[in-house]
């Protein structure tokens, strides 16, 4: 829930430059969350369309980790020789794996309240 205000002062030329990147779809506080939001780093709302894509992007990256986690448990078992180096690259590559996924599904929960508090996309 958003629950704090900022107020800022701007030039005319600046708040000419705001509108334009409002357009006719968006307010100045949608922009000005999502130009905050690119600027900080922090995951932007995607549409229904992308959310989409997304979500199978998702489902790819869940297939990968399990593949990885196989092979880490197939040396850890002894199934396949131990090779040091291998099993930290793999560990490396599911911790990555994991991080991902964990953004993604920032991204679409950001995204699904974003449709149901505003009714619409961004």
């Amino acid at each position: 829930m958003r629950s704090e205000v900022v107020r800022v002062r701007m030039k005319p030329e600046e708040r000419q430059a705001l509108a334009a990147l409002c357009g006719e779809t968006r307010t100045a506080s949608d922009v000005i969350r999502l130009l905050f939001r690119d600027q900080a780093g922090l995951p932007l709302p995607v549409g229904p369309i992308e959310a989409d894509h997304l979500r199978g992007t998702n489902e790819e990256l869940r297939r990968v980790g399990i593949n990885l986690n196989q092979a880490v448990r197939a040396m850890n078992e002894g199934r396949v020789g131990y090779e040091p180096h291998l099993d930290a690259a793999l560990r490396k590559l599911l911790d990555a794996v994991f991080r991902l996924r964990a953004d993604v599904d920032l991204m679409l929960r950001i995204s699904r309240q974003e449709r149901r508090g505003r009714g619409h996309g961004l």
